[in-house]
């Protein structure tokens, strides 16, 4: 929606009138300013500096009487601080606001949530989420019970902002809302998100602007779409479920391969998929991508696949027990491995079990192996998340005087591992409140640290300065995979060696080979075998189809050799 200028509305004489109301307020308020800025230098009786009121003695400088600059200078006082007695016009203030609705032809309501608005200045472009690598201007608001028909308004007061302020916008903008309608994902590409078309708009300078936001369209078809050899399987944890007080149930998408159906009695080993941040179980289901990068079909023996779904409120849960998103690996080894054993004709043994993932989903595996040697066979690690924190993307957590934010010489961090791209820490930081529970950095918080009395996770640094939080830190430490095997590796070295393999490029974005080359530091002083590479390039996706080949071939070796 096109939205005109005032003057648009009237004939020419009014818009004459406006023009010069401005043209006036904008010479008073530059009288004022320049007043304000030269007031100490205005001396009674005495020569001005030399440096001051230049124009004004050169002007005098043409009389040949010596003239009394008092009451120059007071007229000049009194004139421009009339300004300030003026109508409010004389220096307005721009004012934004958005004000969405919906209709039931959407939804019935009421809905809760929150209320995102990206922006761009460039209006031949279509606002997107924002990432670190494709920022946008970012409003967010949480809202309750908002209902068909009333007007939610988002604002400067109201709202928190990445890159810009609603009220610091100017000119021509582009514009897209995003609702998030379900709290209890981190996930905003699902069914349910409602959004608005991409509207133009502009915002006149030294006015209250109001724009409309319709929210016209909901996301349909991102659900679990079940196929033949693609089942759902949604499985009750009691343990989650009394941890939130309500019915909590792990999800996952079961991949059969076709001897499934032809063979009624043949028995298969099991692939345990853990996905990259933001993708969830529904992804096999939509497309081709997933299946693809892990090999799930053609390559090696034939195998089940369990594709897991590991999102919740604060992000990712990366199956880890922890204070804020519950017995997450608890519940899955006791609880939804015994069902899925049951259901499918899976062999129920450790050499029959691996584990892989990507990124976040490279973690869990990884996490899920250490602590659980004698359930799963190995662990297939792809660019997987900090494995330790002494190198938590370019950040030393347990120095003494680390700081999120700034290195020790006091310049900003980046966060992204790149010469060309600067994207600082504190603005991800920035983008991730703008956007509301769920990102990156508050997952890790929900994962590794303790619940706070607001009933949020701990913070790890402080916001505003980035200073590290000691007593979060303490509880961190439970989580760093390298201390763990410093603490307790030597007891794991039969149960873990040949068992892992992590696969990292050298010039990750997200600075995830330094941690990887700290853990093979590690492991190698243990001397616990293990597969630790280093590529030269490939950024945060690693894999290829030697890589894949080679995962699976490890696998249907491993499966033919006895459990201990």
């Amino acid at each position: 929606m096109l939205y005109r200028s005032e003057e648009s509305f009237y004939g020419l004489g009014t818009v004459c009138y406006f023009q010069w109301r401005r043209a006036i307020s904008q010479i008073l308020c530059e009288r004022i300013s320049l007043f304000s800025h030269n007031l100490p230098n205005l001396k009674i009786n005495q020569k001005p500096e030399k440096n001051s009121n230049v124009k004004l003695r050169n002007l005098l400088n043409h009389f040949p009487m010596k003239v009394n600059l008092l009451p120059v200078r007071l007229f000049l006082g009194v004139f421009l601080l009339s300004g300030f007695i003026l109508p409010i016009w004389v220096c307005p203030q721009t004012s934004v606001s958005f004000s969405s609705f919906y209709t039931e032809a959407l939804t019935t309501g009421p809905v809760s949530g929150r209320m995102l608005l990206i922006v761009s200045q460039d209006t031949t472009i279509d606002p997107d989420l924002p990432d670190p690598f494709h920022p946008f201007i970012t409003f967010g608001r949480d809202f309750q019970n908002w209902l068909p028909g009333e007007t939610l308004v988002l604002n400067q007061q109201n709202s928190d902002c990445f890159l810009s302020c609603p009220d610091s916008l100017t000119g021509w903008i582009a514009l897209r809302a995003v609702v998030d309608t379900d709290p209890g994902s981190s996930i905003l590409v699902r069914d349910g998100t409602c959004f608005s078309d991409k509207i133009i708009a502009r915002i006149e300078p030294g006015k209250a602007n109001n724009i409309p936001v319709p929210i016209t369209q909901m996301l349909r078809g991102k659900g679990f779409r079940e196929k033949p050899n693609i089942r759902l399987l949604e499985v009750e944890s009691k343990l989650l479920s009394d941890f939130y007080g309500k019915p909590t149930f792990i999800e996952a998408a079961v991949l059969l391969p076709d001897s499934y159906f032809t063979d009624s009695l043949r028995y298969y080993p099991t692939m345990y998929v853990f996905p990259g941040w933001g993708t969830i179980h529904t992804a096999v289901t939509q497309g081709s991508f997933q299946q693809k990068r892990y090999g799930m079909s053609g390559i090696g023996e034939e195998n089940i696949v369990v594709f897991l779904n590991q999102d919740c409120r604060f992000g990712f849960h990366v199956f880890a027990d922890s204070k804020n998103n519950g017995p997450r690996a608890t519940s899955f080894v006791t609880e939804f491995l015994p069902v899925f054993e049951s259901q499918y004709r899976a062999v129920p043994r450790r050499n029959a079990r691996f584990l892989t993932g990507q990124s976040s989903g490279a973690w869990a595996a990884l996490w899920l192996l250490i602590n659980y040697p004698d359930t799963f066979g190995m662990a297939w690690a792809a660019s997987p998340d900090p494995v330790d924190f002494s190198r938590f993307l370019d950040v030393n957590l347990y120095s003494p005087d680390a700081n999120f934010y700034y290195h020790p010489t006091g310049s900003l961090r980046n966060g992204i591992d790149s010469d060309s791209l600067f994207f600082p820490l504190r603005d991800w930081i920035t983008m991730e409140k703008a956007l509301g529970d769920g990102g990156q950095f508050q997952s890790f918080e929900s994962v590794f640290s303790e619940k706070a009395s607001n009933g949020l996770p701990d913070h790890l640094f402080d916001r505003e300065t980035g200073e590290i939080i000691p007593s979060t830190l303490n509880s961190w430490e439970a989580y760093d995979i390298n201390r763990i095997l410093l603490s307790r590796g030597a007891s794991l070295k039969t149960q873990l060696d040949d068992r892992i393999t992590i696969v990292v490029a050298g010039d990750d974005p997200f600075f995830l080979d330094e941690p990887v080359k700290t853990l093979k530091e590690t492991l190698d002083s243990l001397k616990i075998e293990a597969d630790i590479r280093i590529l030269d390039g490939g950024g945060h996706n690693t894999w290829s189809n030697e890589i894949r080949e080679e995962m699976h071939k490890k696998m249907d070796n491993m499966y033919k050799t006895p459990s201990p």
